[in-house]
Order: C-alpha cells, then structure tokens, then sequence
C-alpha cells in the first residue's frame, strides 16, 4: 500500500513539471553573433523526461562565432529568397534558412565551389516544438559545381527525445529540450549507397534561439568527424555586448608570400587568426600573445598557400572576431 502511495506521488511530481514548448521565439535575428566553445567530444547522454545532462566539466576550447547576416552580403545569395537568414560559421559553407510561424526551412549552403539545394527545405525546427515530437523530410539536393549539377536524395528525421536540466560550465539551465537529428545523403541511381551521415544533438531553451550545446557525429564529411560546441554564457545577457564584429584590414591584398594584418590594440592579447577556403576549409591558422602594448601588428606567411580568394578570419579576447576577404595572387 506504501509502494502504491509512493509511485502515484513519483507520477504525479514528474507530471506536474512544467515541459519546455519551443515556439515562434525561437526564430533568429540578422545581426546577432553567439560564440561557441569547440571542444573533444562527448557523448550526449540519456533520453528520457525530466533528465539531468551534466556537461559542467567543458573545457573552454577555442571560440567560434556563429553571425547572423543577410542575403545582401552573403555569397551565392542569387539562389536563395531575398528575405532568407544566413549563417556564417568559420571553416563551414555558408547556410541559407528561410523562417515561418511554424518551422524554420534549411534552404541549402554555399561555398566557393559548390552550391546546394533542398528542393523541399528540410525542418530545422517544427513548431511548436516539445517532448515526443517529431518530423521527417525528404527530397532532393541539386549539388552545382564544377560546371554540373549532381542530384542526392537527402532524408532528415528529427525526434525530441529528452527534457530537463543542462548543466554547462557558467551553471544550470532549466526546461532545456534535447532533439536528435539523423542526416543522410544517398545517390538517386544507388539508393543504398549512403554518401554522407550526421547524428546530431542540440539542446535547446526558449529563451534564446541557439542551442545550448551541439554533439555531432558524422561520417562522410570533412573532418573532424566528431564534435562538441556548447554556446557561451554571454547569451543570458547580450550577446550582441561580447561577440561584436570588427573589420580586419590586410595588406597587400592581393598577396604574394606574405600578408601583413593589423589588429584592435585592446582586443588581442590572445588572439587566433584562421584562413579559411572557399570550401569552408580551414587551410592555415596563426597563434600570438602580446603581453604588452606594443602594436598588435601579425606578419602571416603565404609561401605555401595555393593562389586563390580566402576569408582571414580573427577571434580575439573574449570573443571579439573579425573577417576580411584576401586573394592570394
């Protein structure tokens, strides 16, 4: 009789929690940029209700920004509605989303040298979004370069399969909503024959529209094949406030066997500067310390690098970034 008792009451508590609905808020916004932490993977944990993730120990890792910006700006935008969001990540192609009131449409990416295009768009969200939801698309990827068109069919399914607390290094999150993505590319003439595969995890809070922490698995795609990116805590105040782009000026431009940058003299005491390809490659990378206030001034050598156009992108002290283009003659 005490058991019966104390099951009903465990049933009833876990009930009475109030289960995170992710709805039309969790759209995002050009001009905002949230910095990530890319650190060793870690495996994502438990399903379930009312879970308690605990990913506490992260370690800090190197920042990469995640900017929102437009079409206006944004290369390969003549094959996207004008009214799309992009975003662009450092050593990624650059992706194309298309907001609604009830989904967010992944449109397709763009890099240098190939274009690619979800003909129907693939859910991102489905909104409203809660515990035990759960869409799938498919349908094809025109992938254009190198003067043809190749076609894949590409299948998204996605399950919100746990809710509860995260907790991430600058402390817990509550009414946290875990999805778990399965990506999969396969030939349209060998239909077994899968190209490329992605599992991927993102927790997600209502309170902003990124997830708090990504763990992704993938096979087929550049390296790394396993990584884990936890959202820094700046996003409970201002985002905008810390992760703010900065111009980079770079000369020559275009280039020979060296490139001369100069930074923001009280945003790199620590910095990294990464040149990326136009296959979102990340080809060279430079580390400097200026301990003191001398000229924040970096000599980059360019001997081994290809001719081509490149992005040179910046991530300074605490989160500060900037990018310019360079072409390396």
């Amino acid at each position: 009789m005490n058991r019966s008792i104390l099951l009903a009451g465990l049933v009833s508590f876990h009930g009475s929690m109030a289960q995170p609905v992710l709805d039309r808020n969790m759209m995002p916004t050009t001009g905002t940029v949230f910095g990530y932490h890319d650190v060793p993977f870690q495996g994502a944990g438990k399903v379930g209700n009312a879970q308690k993730w605990d990913f506490s120990a992260l370690p800090p890792g190197a920042i990469v920004p995640y900017e929102w910006t437009t079409t206006s700006i944004a290369p390969g935008a003549g094959a996207f509605p004008s009214s799309a969001l992009v975003l662009k990540i450092p050593g990624e192609p650059t992706a194309y989303y298309q907001p609604t009131d009830t989904a967010l449409h992944w449109l397709g990416t763009y890099t240098d040298t190939a274009l690619i295009r979800f003909d129907p768009p693939l859910d991102i969200l489905d909104l409203p979004c809660s515990m035990y939801s759960t869409w799938r698309d498919s349908g094809i990827a025109a992938i254009t370069g190198s003067g043809r068109i190749d076609i894949r069919v590409t299948t998204l399914e996605a399950t919100a399969d746990g809710w509860g607390t995260l907790l991430l290094p600058y402390g817990p999150i509550d009414d946290v909503l875990r999805v778990r993505y399965e990506l999969s590319v396969r030939s349209r003439n060998e239909p077994q024959v899968v190209h490329l595969r992605e599992v991927r995890y993102a927790w997600y809070n209502a309170r902003t529209p990124m997830p708090l922490l990504v763990v992704v698995e993938r096979s087929g795609w550049p390296p790394p094949e396993r990584y884990t990116r936890w959202l820094d805590g700046s996003w409970q105040d201002d985002p905008g406030s810390l992760f703010r782009p900065v111009v980079l000026h770079v000369f020559p431009d275009p280039c020979d066997d060296v490139a001369t940058v100069d930074l923001p003299a009280r945003k790199a005491d620590r910095t990294v500067l990464q040149l990326v390809d136009g296959n979102g490659q990340v080809r060279k990378e430079w580390l400097a310390e200026f301990p003191g206030p001398q000229t924040r001034r970096m000599t980059l050598p360019m001997n081994d690098v290809p001719a081509g156009g490149y992005t040179l992108t910046w991530i300074g002290t605490d989160g500060t970034l900037g990018s310019t283009r360079l072409t390396k003659k």
